[in-house]
């Protein structure tokens, strides 16, 4: 939506618009208020998320409980849910997805995760083949569920969607059974009607397999990409990935596991733009009071590198890790792969040292392991930005993706 306010609005007086009162202050500014007129202040002033219906929750149990090989995806929309997450995903006993937003709902190693590799083909076949599929809290998006495009994501058994926009739950895929609510409340309602009868779907044979599967198909670029990815988030305690669109995150968006939720984030999850990585990476920081890793790559840095100097005058000793491909790397792929020619992908790539001094921020070229972990551990208490320069063509990363294991 946009809203567009005229500058003779903006600046108009408003003095004479009334404030709503204050909750805790409500009953000693005016203690003639009948009951009926406080609740209406009340609903007024809070937006109530919407609760599960009994009915609706007790038709869910029943439908779990008939399914031979039900399927469980998690979305953004559960981000706030506490450790419930976990024990429906243990009382249902499902093969469990998890969006990109979704990331850190279950521990990297949980027996019943397989990550977010629903758009792989081994992670398609799990859902297609599913008899039920319980999607709660996403949108069943292409960019979670199709992240290449190429069509194929299907859902042939009955589908029960949760989630606390109503139009969402009949878009992209209509639901078979339907329930507004809000996640958390829905959750915890499935875990109480299962706690005393949880169900034995023997999903762990399964998951472990379709795991190994996905090993298998892992290439060598994948692999170091993600080494590097699961290395930072080792090394850092509770480091926020901030992402543009680059190839460390298109790998990281399906290979990466993080340790909790909010840890993972990016543009190309939806209609991203290129640049977005630095600057939100500042916000992040800034908010969170947490380490923050930018993730962008040469050609997306070159679009808001001028935010460096923000960082530098605030003091962040945001990390901004730069993936060197010499130019749009995944867009000239794709030219490559398509026989079309290459047309303005093979930017000229600016020399980063002198120009991250130019902002007032830091430069390392990372060419070996051991340096990025000696680096992490001074640069992360610093004041001040800094760039990390990795080649895409770097040796030390295929090194590191020969011992890289995945859902770990």
């Amino acid at each position: 939506m946009h809203i567009q306010l005229p500058i003779d609005v903006i600046t108009a007086d408003a003095s004479h618009v009334a404030k709503p009162p204050k909750l805790n202050k409500l009953n000693k500014r005016d203690a003639s208020l009948n009951s009926q007129s406080t609740n209406n202040i009340l609903t007024q002033l809070q937006a109530n998320k919407p609760l599960p219906h009994p009915a609706q929750l007790d038709l869910i149990i029943e439908q779990l409980k008939s399914a031979k090989n039900p399927v469980l995806l998690y979305g953004g929309g559960c981000v706030d849910v506490n450790h419930d997450a976990q024990k429906l995903a243990e009382l249902i006993d499902a093969p469990t997805f998890l969006t990109i937003n979704a990331k850190g709902l279950l521990p990297p190693a949980h027996p019943l995760s397989l990550g977010s590799n629903q758009s792989l083909a081994v992670g398609r076949a799990v859902i297609s083949e599913a008899d039920l599929v319980l999607a709660i809290g996403t949108e069943l998006g292409e960019t979670d569920y199709d992240v290449f495009f190429n069509g194929g994501f299907q859902i042939n058994g009955t589908l029960i969607r949760i989630d606390c926009d109503a139009q969402q739950l009949q878009r992209p895929f209509r639901a078979d059974i339907a329930l507004l609510s809000d996640a958390q409340m829905a959750i915890s309602g499935l875990c109480t009607r299962l706690e005393n009868q949880p169900l034995n779907h023997q999903a762990a044979p399964l998951v472990a397999k379709v795991k190994q599967a996905l090993i298998e198909e892992m290439t060598p670029d994948f692999a170091g990409q993600n080494a590097l990815l699961q290395l930072i988030r080792d090394e850092v305690k509770d480091v926020i990935f901030v992402g543009d669109s680059t190839q460390p995150v298109y790998s990281g968006n399906l290979g990466f596991e993080a340790l909790a939720t909010r840890r993972w984030f990016n543009s190309s999850t939806g209609f991203g733009t290129l640049g977005y990585g630095l600057p939100a990476a500042i916000g992040a920081m800034i908010g969170s009071k947490a380490p923050v890793i930018s993730l962008i790559g040469d050609g997306g840095i070159q679009f808001t590198i001028a935010e460096l100097i923000c960082a530098a005058e605030l003091e962040l000793p945001l990390i901004v890790l730069l993936w060197n491909n010499q130019g749009y790397g995944e867009i000239r792929r794709y030219m490559e792969e398509g026989g079309l020619p290459l047309i303005g992908v093979n930017i000229k790539t600016p020399n980063f040292e002198p120009l991250a001094a130019g902002f007032g921020a830091g430069y390392r070229r990372i060419t070996d392991k051991q340096q990025l972990l000696e680096a992490l551990q001074k640069d992360i208490k610093g004041k001040q930005p800094i760039i990390y320069e990795v080649d895409e063509a770097d040796e030390f990363l295929l090194e590191m993706g020969k011992s890289f294991t995945c859902f770990s």
